[in-house]
């Protein structure tokens, strides 16, 4: 019996050894982590959280969230990373909205030599060590959409978008490289795509679908024919609609509202017909894009210093096939994005039979 016993030992050992046998030795590590959006009191930002705090669960990893109650609170923004980091994460991410305090964050984190990421953000700071920012090209996507907004302007009117007549109005939002960026693609894309197309106001609305209802309500009374909304975010063109609409206007054929973002309810007022277009830049997926580059820090791989996440204008004609995940794209080595003026990625310049011959 006793041997027979031991042999029974024996094989339950060998069994489990084999079972262990292909598995990463870091299969069941898990990790505690840090990340602070600029604020939760925009969608795109919870959609985010949401996106990370899925594929952290799923590698069996605890994030915390903490974020200030404004995206204006800079001060606010740098303390919450320090009780982050004394509470003892081992990989932070940040969104930041201000650039001093974005370094200061940074700073904080490399003084404690943990591994500090940005989100939604692909311009390297001016000091610090950050391992990865992950974004999209703002200046590109922005362009695009003013592309797409040249189109629904020359629709109304009957004309070429080369050719069309038409007023939009851009709410900006907190003065940022946020700002510059998406206001000053969306400007270049008007210019190539219809020209003859007049900006007839430009006011910050902060972000908010509020104050983007009390700027519109405001540049309608002074502009009553104004074609189209532009948001540098959805919330503020939502904010837009909703004023126009009060003041008996028609979403999609007296006016039009375009944003960035591709919010969860942005989207679902576009699939209503109560919205025109929105720059998706996939918020949910950009999170788990942070946690995955995180999990390839933490097994000492080397990550892009820009991961650029996809963007695409997402209109009723795409809008389930952008909800359905089809259009995303695997993020790739990007480019940073730099507050110049000009385009992220440079234009290739256009051959003249000129040149060509001169060439």
């Amino acid at each position: 019996m006793h041997r027979k016993s031991l042999f029974l030992v024996l094989i339950v050992v060998a069994a489990i050894a084999l079972s262990q046998i292909g598995m990463p030795a870091r299969a069941q590590e898990t990790h505690y982590v840090g990340f602070v959006p600029p604020a939760l009191t925009s969608p795109f930002h919870v959609a985010m959280v949401d996106g990370a705090k899925a594929r952290a669960e799923e590698l069996g990893w605890t994030i915390e969230v903490q974020a200030p109650a404004s995206e204006g609170d800079f001060q606010a923004f740098v303390t919450t990373v320090q009780q982050l980091l004394e509470l003892g994460v081992e990989a932070i991410s940040i969104n930041p909205i201000g650039t001093d305090s974005a370094i200061a964050a940074v700073k904080a984190a490399n003084e404690k030599g943990i591994p500090i990421l940005a989100h939604n953000f692909i311009t390297p700071f001016s000091e610090g060590t950050v391992e990865a920012y992950v974004g999209y090209d703002q200046w590109g996507g922005a362009e695009a959409l003013a592309m797409h907004t040249c189109e629904l302007i020359a629709g109304k009117y009957g004309m070429e978008p080369a050719e069309t007549t038409g007023k939009v109005f851009i709410l900006t939002g907190i003065e940022s490289l946020f700002s510059h960026r998406r206001t000053g693609g969306f400007l270049a894309g008007l210019e190539k795509g219809c020209p003859n197309v007049e900006v007839v106001g430009e006011q910050t609305a902060e972000w908010l679908r509020t104050k983007g209802s009390e700027v519109a309500t405001i540049a309608l009374q002074a502009t009553p024919d104004i074609d189209a909304f532009y948001g540098n975010s959805d919330e503020m063109a939502i904010g837009a609609a909703l004023a126009a609409e009060q003041l008996g206007m028609a979403i999609n054929e007296d006016f039009f509202a375009v944003g960035i973002d591709g919010n969860p309810p942005t989207l679902d007022l576009l699939g209503q017909g109560k919205f025109s277009a929105t720059l998706g830049v996939d918020p949910y997926r950009m999170g788990v894009t942070v946690i995955d580059a995180m999990a390839k820090i933490f097994e000492g791989e080397e990550v892009p210093q820009v991961i650029l996440t996809p963007s695409v204008v997402v209109t009723p004609d795409n809008l389930e096939d952008y909800l359905a995940g089809d259009l995303w794209t695997e993020p790739v080595a990007g480019v940073p994005e730099i507050d110049n003026g000009l385009p992220t990625i440079p234009e290739e310049p256009v051959e003249t039979p000129e040149a060509t011959k001169e060439g």
